[in-house]
């Protein structure tokens, strides 16, 4: 009887072992997921950057964290080329940057869980850099556990202490 007992209690915990790898590979599975979705939200936006050259040199395609997404009524003026402020915009490049740019951002927010976006864009003689980061909040990872602490070294430098606690970053340089 005592043989079945212990035999039973391996057995329980072989079970609870097995039941909390499984939890994790959830959890894992998801985060790449988020990951992979950011990857292809970065290649959309450069593709979308590598075709409106001009509109990269004005500057229209950098992004800065304290930017929120448009609103639906901010996108449809930014197809019409009205910015929020009335100002007309000055060329079609810049309009189509604006819609890319508004696009990006909503997209970002939508795809990854409280999703936000930091571009910068370095444009020189010899090339034309886009410098990515994307933030969202871990939904299967809590604060220590080591998948949250890797994404948070790829983080943007200028990134508060508080929002370095909640958000993980992933980083791409793009060249156009």
């Amino acid at each position: 009887m005592i043989e079945i007992l212990v035999a039973l209690l391996l057995v329980s915990f072989g079970l609870l072992g097995i039941g909390g790898l499984t939890a994790a590979t959830f959890g894992y599975n998801k985060a790449a997921q988020l990951r992979l979705t950011g990857l292809s939200l970065v290649n959309d936006y450069a593709d979308r950057a590598r075709l409106n050259i001009y509109g990269y040199d004005l500057g229209q395609y950098a992004i800065a964290l304290s930017d929120e997404a448009p609103t639906d009524d901010e996108m449809d003026e930014a197809q019409t080329g009205m910015q929020a402020n009335e100002v007309v915009v000055s060329t079609a490049a810049e309009k189509v940057a604006i819609f890319d740019r508004g696009l990006f951002q909503r997209t970002v927010a939508n795809q990854l869980p409280q999703g936000r976006a930091v571009v910068i864009t370095n444009p020189t003689a010899q090339a034309r850099n886009l410098d990515v980061w994307l933030l969202w909040q871990e939904p299967t990872t809590t604060t220590g556990d080591s998948l949250f602490l890797a994404g948070q070294f790829n983080c943007p430098s200028n990134l508060s202490a508080a929002d370095k606690a909640i958000y993980s970053c992933m980083y791409f340089k793009v060249g156009l």
